[in-house]
């Protein structure tokens, strides 16, 4: 089977704000060629690559804007890049400057989409004063994904009360053109995510970071987080959303060896263990379709 993993940081590393790579020749190592060949021998045609800026807090950034353009002019038919922003600068105004220059290298070097991470940065997502960054977004077609999701970790790096599935809501409404994913299906809000998207037909979730053997998900077993992640997803089916839900890895760093091994781990639990656990909660398995939408079709939907 085919495979697009469409939430990744595959070759972005934290940085402060005076240290960020921008171009592929800072990274050592680098060869395209390489990786595509390993990503090949696992079925994976496309994956997705983003930075997160995280400078408005914690001056900050993973990887850079300019470093996820040249990423992707090196396969632009293998890879799907992002670009990121904190909508509001340190004095809780709109970042004009961000906003310019966001516009200018998505429309420059054809990135494909933004991703925001409200908790990281402190401010709400249906703030009036970002969504001029929505606006930017319906206007060059692209999606937007959001990080509005639990974190396991120090709590002062992501406060929940920024994280709120329901604050999506009113974008869904002022903006029902703007197409966008909410990661790691808005754990462990996914029922009041299912249920926004079960009336607005723009709304995604990847299940990102559900199987992932990150130590600070560890918190969480192995066989919790499959039955959890098969929970979600007969809840996604009787929802009539699952057409919306695709899978992500959430790899972060540059290692090729170390991402290809998670994708390898984590496509092979999902073709042989996944419907086990969906017929252990009485859910029936996913069909044969449903298994291609969730590891190939239903992001591409989202990214046209």
């Amino acid at each position: 089977m085919r495979i697009v993993d469409g939430h990744s940081h595959m070759y972005q590393e934290a940085a402060a704000s005076d240290r960020l790579k921008t171009s592929v020749t800072e990274i050592e190592g680098f060869d395209i060629g390489i990786a595509l060949k390993r990503l090949d021998e696992i079925g994976v045609i496309k994956f997705q690559t983003m930075p997160q800026e995280m400078t408005r807090v914690w001056k900050q950034w993973l990887g850079s804007n300019e470093l996820s353009a040249d990423i992707q002019s090196a396969a632009p038919d293998r890879i799907v890049a992002f670009a990121s922003a904190e909508p509001l600068d340190s004095h809780d105004a709109l970042s004009l400057a961000t906003l310019e220059g966001v516009k200018t290298i998505i429309t420059k070097e054809g990135l494909k989409g933004l991703l925001l991470t409200p908790p990281y940065g402190r401010y709400y997502s249906n703030d009036k004063r970002v969504y001029p960054f929505y606006e930017m977004a319906v206007e060059l077609d692209i999606p937007v994904y959001f990080h509005h999701s639990h974190m396991f970790g120090d709590p002062s790096i992501c406060p929940l009360r920024y994280a709120r599935i329901w604050l999506l809501d009113d974008l869904t409404i002022d903006f029902p053109n703007l197409r966008f994913n909410v990661e790691h299906m808005g754990y462990p809000w996914t029922e009041e995510l299912l249920a926004i998207m079960s009336r607005s037909p723009n709304v995604y979730t990847d299940i990102a970071m559900y199987l992932n053997l990150n130590p600070i998900w560890r918190r969480i077993p192995v066989p919790s987080r499959g039955l959890l992640l098969a929970r979600n997803l007969g809840m996604a089916r009787e929802y009539g959303v699952l057409e919306r839900v695709f899978y992500g890895s959430d790899y972060v760093g540059e290692s090729v060896d170390e991402y290809v091994s998670l994708l390898n781990n984590e496509v092979a639990w999902i073709a042989t263990k996944l419907n086990t656990d969906m017929e252990k909660l009485g859910y029936a398995p996913l069909s044969d379709e449903e298994m291609e939408g969730l590891l190939r079709k239903n992001v591409l939907k989202l990214w046209k």
